[in-house]
């Protein structure tokens, strides 16, 4: 027998856990006697009710959060690394420079990759927690799709959060399915807990998100105001400004396209490593 799927979208999310509750509800006013166990049990309720609350609330600011980094990777690929793969491709073919000389083999490789994609909206949806030009691992798929639409069924493919399967931890039916008040108030607490730890989690998740957006930003308005002074002819007089110019506008255009694949998930769900900041990040355009 299927379960009740659950949407858990902003504005309804209480009334749709709410109505979980109201079979036990039923029984308690119905009957007019209030045990001890009775009383823990809507307690527990409560808190629990109260830690679903949390955790949709934070759901929702990480998918924000994913909007705006994709939108910001999208602008940082049409602005910044199409132009300067142009500009590197006439001056390796007039002569002028070998993009080998430019960049770091790891900065090089990512600007390859980057510029070999032309991403359609649905494809980088992801890529803000997986890494621009990364595929989704089949074991996320269900993890990232309730990160964007906060949709739960006991029969589809489980979501499993920093290694708390949601469904068994927010669905209070099937958490008090067959249980006594008091049992029913231990296991509601139970994945309370769980659901206050997945919840750190995503507040993590978040802030590391946060994190990479801003170096990201950082370095988008530092190379777009670089690339804004260069143009292939500026190499025919052979000056030595154009080349000064080149190799700091590649050190940040290296650094954007290397965080730009870098993953805040693993392909287990977890949180990655930091990737340590880098003198680039924080040094002036030099316009």
């Amino acid at each position: 027998m299927r379960g009740m799927p659950f949407f858990i979208p902003f504005a309804v999310g209480g009334l749709v856990l709410t109505a979980l509750g109201l079979g036990v509800r039923k029984v308690l006013t119905e009957t007019g006697v209030t045990t001890p166990g009775d009383a823990r049990l809507a307690e527990a309720r409560e808190r629990h009710r109260g830690a679903v609350a949390a955790l949709r609330a934070d759901r929702l600011q990480v998918r924000d959060g994913v909007a705006t980094h994709g939108a910001l990777q999208a602008r940082v690929h049409v602005e910044v690394l199409v132009p300067f793969g142009a500009l590197l491709e006439r001056l390796e073919r007039w002569g002028h420079v070998q993009e080998a000389e430019l960049l770091e083999p790891e900065a090089l490789e990512a600007l390859r990759a980057l510029l070999r994609e032309s991403p359609s909206r649905a494809t980088r949806r992801n890529w803000p927690l997986l890494g621009a030009g990364a595929e989704v691992p089949a074991a996320l798929e269900s993890v990232l799709a309730w990160l964007d639409r906060g949709w739960l069924d006991e029969d589809s493919p489980p979501v499993v959060l920093d290694g708390t399967p949601l469904y068994a931890v927010i669905s209070a039916r099937a958490i008090l399915a067959g249980s006594a008040p008091e049992e029913g108030a231990r296991a509601l607490d139970e994945a309370s807990a769980l659901l206050a730890r997945t919840t750190a989690f995503l507040g993590a998740l978040r802030v590391r998100l946060t994190a990479l957006e801003q170096r990201v930003a950082g370095l988008h308005g530092r190379a777009s105001a670089q690339l804004a002074y260069l143009d292939a002819a500026s190499f025919e007089a052979g000056g030595e400004e154009p080349r000064e110019r080149l190799t700091r506008l590649a050190v940040l255009v290296g650094q954007l396209a290397v965080l730009l694949r870098t993953p805040v998930l693993n392909s287990e769900g977890r949180l990655t490593p930091m990737l340590a900041a880098r003198a680039e990040d924080d040094a002036p355009s030099n316009g």
